[in-house]
């Protein structure tokens, strides 16, 4: 018998078990914020607001969770009344609003369980290493392809020089820093990021 006749395409298997990693991952972001006393879309939502230290609007928050504005609006209305979020206005166009973390909202969004921690815990850390790689390449294919929201990652960043040392240990550089970087570097979420 040829497995390659009788096997799924190798993507659906992937796919397959990507759906099943990450209703893992949902299952114990819902636990988390039922024992913070939130609703998944509001933990999304104050750690995305949480990681931007100068506030962002709603619409970006909106995207970046993958829910409709007034959903967003319903969920920051209740952060607002828990005092973990503030509204206030954009520095960027002093006619727009901006969501702000505040201290306390800061430390739970700080202090949350990353929901696929222990998923990954198990992989050695250079398929730690590889998995990020192939996770920011997912993230900016995606991204080209419009279907997420712009993400600060390095490899989107005007700081991020792309394999300028090719065949080395940290084959990469970021002008941000002046260093050079490998792969297990990369950022998801960079504080500093500047879109090219």
């Amino acid at each position: 018998m040829d497995f390659n006749q009788i096997s799924e395409p190798l993507e659906d298997r992937i796919a397959e078990g990507l759906a099943r990693l990450a209703a893992v991952a949902r299952q114990l972001d819902w636990q988390a914020a039922e024992a913070a006393g939130l609703s998944p879309t509001q933990a999304d939502i104050l750690r995305f607001i949480a990681n931007r230290g100068d506030g962002t609007r709603l619409t970006a928050a909106a995207a970046h969770v993958g829910v409709r504005k007034a959903t967003a609006s319903d969920a920051v209305s209740a952060l607002e009344r828990k005092s973990l979020l503030r509204k206030q206005p954009d520095s960027a166009d002093g006619r727009a609003i901006a969501l702000k973390a505040t201290a306390k909202g800061s430390r739970i969004a700080r202090d949350w369980p990353a929901s696929f921690a222990p998923i990954v815990e198990c992989l050695s850390d250079s398929e730690q290493e590889l998995l990020l790689a192939l996770v920011v390449k997912l993230i900016r294919q995606l991204q080209l392809r419009q279907l997420i929201a712009p993400q600060r990652t390095c490899v989107t960043c005007r700081h991020f020089r792309e394999n300028v040392a090719p065949g080395t240990g940290t084959p990469h550089f970021c002008a941000f820093v002046g260093a050079p970087m490998a792969e297990r570097h990369l950022r998801i979420d960079c504080m500093e990021h500047d879109a090219a």
